[in-house]
Order: structure tokens, then C-alpha cells, then sequence
């Protein structure tokens, strides 16, 4: 009786208020003053509204952009494919699949920040693998070494997003598909199917859409992340969000707005990638599921 009082008095609406006044003044209120300052006019008078939109209309920025869409599209998909791999083979029966689990979790406690200085102290022509070339004598010089930080391809990039991303799309799948086999491997392997198409048709179109989802989380992060494009990307033509905090920190008040503008450019591009995300989903649930 008193857990039913309890629930009268404090249930809906009145549990999610004070989540719902959380994310309305810190997240909504944020995100629309943010909006407001970036069509702000500029102090001088010569700057209309909207005038840091404008700028942003540039041939320079728009390459950045398609740097930083592609590159945050291909660290997610190459993720989610080699994560998706390194998950079924931990789900399946070995002596040593907990102590490969355990070292997949080891990266996801390193800040991205640490993880960019460790890989380029790697990488570097003047880094461990390039002493070590040169020690074995596989490299006459350390400059002869190939150049995978700061490089026109994004190499290092890639390998430092990866190293963080592949672990956390691992951890996400494994008790997922564990908890799948569970319920389903031995039902489907009873109406006679094989270990192949129990997994082609039973288990991977149900945890498609974390797959997916797990893939779109990557490409919002590393479409806004700032530490490792920073100290392992080339200069030129430059991530958006370190062109951002570019903008917001060294070229005075008054470029503020075209750094805000740039982030929400970011963020209306995830969302209209995870709003397309979700319409495929709904078209493939409505063709019933089929890989």
C-alpha cells in the first residue's frame, strides 16, 4: 500500500521533472543560446545577422568539412566492422576468449588525449617502431621511415581512433550477443540450422540496430572530437573542430561566432546522419529483417 501511495504521489509526471528541468536549462538552453550568438551581427557594423554563416560558405571550409564527415564515416565503419568481428569471435567457446575480453578493455581506460601522445611517440619518424627499423637494420635512415602522423591520408588518425573506438564497439556487442545465443542459438540449432546460418539469420539481423547505433555514437564523437586530430592530423585543410577552437581562442571575441557556427554545423550533420540511420532502420524492420 505505501509503495502504491509512493507511486501515486511521486509517479508520472513528477519523476522525470527534475531530469526534464536538467535538460532543459543546461542542454536546451545551451544549444539556443549558442544558436542566438551565432547569428549575432558584429560589433564593428559592418557584419550583418547571420554573417558567421556566410563565412562558413567558403571553398576552404567546405573541404574541411568533407575531411572531417569522411574521416568520422570511416572511423566509425572501420570500428563497427573490425568490432563486430573481434565480438563474435569473443562470444565464441575458448579457454582464452576472457583474457583477450580483458585486454580489449584495457585502451577504453586511457583518455583520447593520452592515447593520441602514446601512438604518436609510436609513429613518429623519429618514434619507437622507426628506432627500432633502423636498429634491425630494416631502414638505412630514420627519415625513411613512412610518415603516418600528420600525413595528407589521415593514417595516424585512424590508427588512434581505432585503437580506442574498436574496444568500445566490443564492449558494447559482447554481452548483447551473449545474452542473443542464449535465447536463440539452441532453438535455431534444434530446428536444424547450422552454427553459419544461426548467425546470418537469427543473430545479426536482432542486434543490427545496436550495431548501427554503436557506429553512429563513434561518427558524432569523432565528428566533434578535438585531442587527437589536434596532435596527429595535418594542418592543412584542417578538422573543422580544431578549427573551432582555433577560432575561439586565438583570433579574439569577435570570431566567437564563427566558432559556434562551425559546431552547430557539426551537430546538424549527426543528427541528419542518425535521422537517416533511423529511417533505414524502420524500411529494413519493414522488410522484415533480412541480411
Amino acid at each position: 500500500m505505501e509503495n502504491n501511495r509512493a507511486e501515486k504521489r511521486f509517479g508520472w509526471p513528477w519523476g522525470v521533472i527534475p531530469a526534464a528541468l536538467f535538460f532543459l536549462v543546461f542542454f536546451c538552453g545551451g544549444l539556443l543560446q549558442a544558436i542566438w550568438f551565432s547569428f549575432l551581427p558584429g560589433g564593428d557594423g559592418n557584419r550583418r545577422i547571420g554573417w558567421a554563416y556566410r563565412e562558413l560558405a567558403s571553398p576552404d571550409f567546405l573541404h574541411s568539412l568533407g575531411v572531417t564527415v569522411g574521416m568520422s564515416a570511416l572511423v566509425a565503419l572501420f570500428s563497427g566492422v573490425t568490432g563486430l568481428a573481434a565480438a563474435i569471435l569473443l562470444t565464441r567457446p575458448a579457454r582464452w576468449r576472457q583474457k583477450w575480453y580483458f585486454l580489449f578493455q584495457f585502451p577504453m581506460a586511457l583518455p583520447h588525449l593520452l592515447a593520441a601522445y602514446l601512438l604518436s611517440q609510436m609513429l613518429w619518424q623519429s618514434g619507437w617502431l622507426s628506432r627500432l627499423a633502423y636498429q634491425l637494420g630494416w631502414i638505412e635512415e630514420m627519415d625513411q621511415f613512412p610518415v603516418l602522423t600528420q600525413d595528407e591520408w589521415g593514417v595516424g588518425v585512424l590508427l588512434a581512433y581505432a585503437w580506442k573506438e574498436i574496444p568500445f564497439m566490443i564492449l558494447l556487442l559482447v554481452p548483447f550477443l551473449l545474452r542473443l545465443q542464449a535465447q536463440w542459438e539452441e532453438t535455431a540449432r534444434s530446428l536444424g540450422a547450422s552454427e553459419g546460418q544461426t548467425l546470418r539469420w537469427v543473430i545479426l539481423p536482432l542486434f543490427w540496430p545496436a550495431w548501427v547505433g554503436g557506429m553512429w555514437i563513434i561518427f558524432a564523437f569523432v565528428l566533434g572530437a578535438y585531442e587527437i586530430p589536434a596532435l596527429m592530423a595535418g594542418t592543412f585543410p584542417g578538422w573543422v573542430p580544431v578549427r573551432a577552437w582555433q577560432e575561439y581562442t586565438m583570433f579574439g571575441p569577435e570570431r566567437r561566432a564563427v566558432a559556434i557556427a562551425m559546431n552547430l554545423v557539426l551537430l546538424v550533420v549527426a543528427l541528419l546522419v542518425g535521422l537517416l540511420l533511423l529511417h533505414l532502420q524502420r524500411v529494413w524492420y519493414g522488410r522484415g529483417r533480412r541480411i
